[in-house]
């Protein structure tokens, strides 16, 4: 699997400025000065509702595979009996021409929206012959190909995961047990979040997770209570509320027709895509997901024309609709190129 191919593995800002010192802020309280970690950031006619449905049901059958079913971002597949669920947008990767067997996996990495920390999620994949829990657990570990998003989670601190009997078992190396003074209540929450949710769709099921210390539980995570199984958190509290799924941060994509997905919950389902380059505007679409109120994530799909456009590096803004016109639109950025 080539990198364009690896990056495009799904179809799933507050204004057109890019994120402030928030990022810096929320890096720093990670950061080994007090045993810390590195941290974090992130970045709105109509798609038919009646062709979003069939491609999830088409991607469904293509990619599906036995056991249990859930539509949150980062499952392979729709439906499912779960408690909480998310639309999925998902789309079957293609293998690369010279690539061997390999899976996707959905990783959540911190970012910064307008209520604070919250997750992102992002794509990367993975041989097919090691665990998913495994792979997912090394990716939290690792740096997230968009520079806005950021992971509390340093080397050593996760050693290694494993699923069964309705419980995630994750167990732990040297992270801190105590929060550390430069995180705040709200950042170590999303910490344990990040290894929840990823956790959940690596195993395609919503299993709480067990922190865990050479076979027996841990009181505290970063200050967070881990005594009992932790569960993931409400989706509109806990996510980004809008997100980017394709094109990937630094894809290189070939001028035309530019097929913009992502997930979302907005006001009327409101999303607007703009595609900008220092500092001009030359694309702005409007468009509508699949709904939105209920605690859920929905579908959106919007088509940029981009062939009269020169080649280079733009950045796409995909932003929900602010009616209070507080600045609390949440939105995501990707960075791409046109060739």
């Amino acid at each position: 699997m080539n990198d364009d191919q690896l990056r495009k593995l799904l179809s799933d800002a507050v204004s057109d400025i890019e994120p402030d010192d928030r990022l810096e802020q929320l890096r720093s309280s990670v950061r080994p000065a007090a045993r810390v970690v590195r941290h974090f950031h992130a970045r709105p006619w109509y798609a038919a509702a009646g062709i979003v449905a069939a491609v999830i049901c088409l991607v469904a059958y293509l990619t599906s595979v036995a056991g249990t079913r859930s539509n949150e971002p980062g499952f392979a597949h729709p439906g499912g009996s779960t408690a909480t669920t998310i639309a999925t947008d998902t789309a079957a990767p293609t293998p690369g021409p010279s690539a061997g067997p390999s899976r996707a996996l959905a990783v959540y990495y911190l970012g910064t929206g307008p209520r604070g920390t919250v997750l992102y999620r992002e794509f990367t994949s993975a041989p097919s012959s090691g665990t998913a829990v495994g792979q997912a657990l090394a990716a939290l570990m690792a740096t997230p190909a968009d520079p806005d998003y950021a992971t509390a989670w340093r080397s050593g601190w996760l050693r290694s995961a494993s699923a069964g009997s309705g419980v995630i078992d994750v167990d732990l190396g040297d992270v801190p047990e105590s929060r550390p003074s430069s995180m705040t209540a709200r950042d170590a929450s999303e910490a344990l979040q990040q290894v929840v949710y990823t956790m959940q769709a690596a195993v395609q099921r919503r299993d709480p997770v067990q922190f865990s210390r050479h076979g027996q539980p841990v009181a505290t995570v970063l200050g967070v209570p881990t005594s009992l199984p932790v569960s993931n958190g409400p989706p509109l509290d806990v996510l980004s509320r809008m997100s980017i799924t394709d094109p990937a941060e630094g894809q290189t994509v070939s001028r035309g027709r530019l097929v913009v997905t992502g997930v979302n919950n907005s006001f009327e389902a409101t999303v607007v895509v703009r595609l900008r380059r220092a500092g001009h505007v030359y694309r702005t679409k409007p468009g509508v997901a699949t709904g939105y109120m209920a605690e859920h994530l929905f579908p959106w799909r919007i088509v940029l024309n981009t062939g009269d456009l020169p080649p280079g590096r733009y950045t796409l803004v995909a932003r929900n609709d602010d009616p209070s016109g507080q600045h609390l639109a949440d939105f995501d950025t990707r960075t791409i190129f046109l060739r």
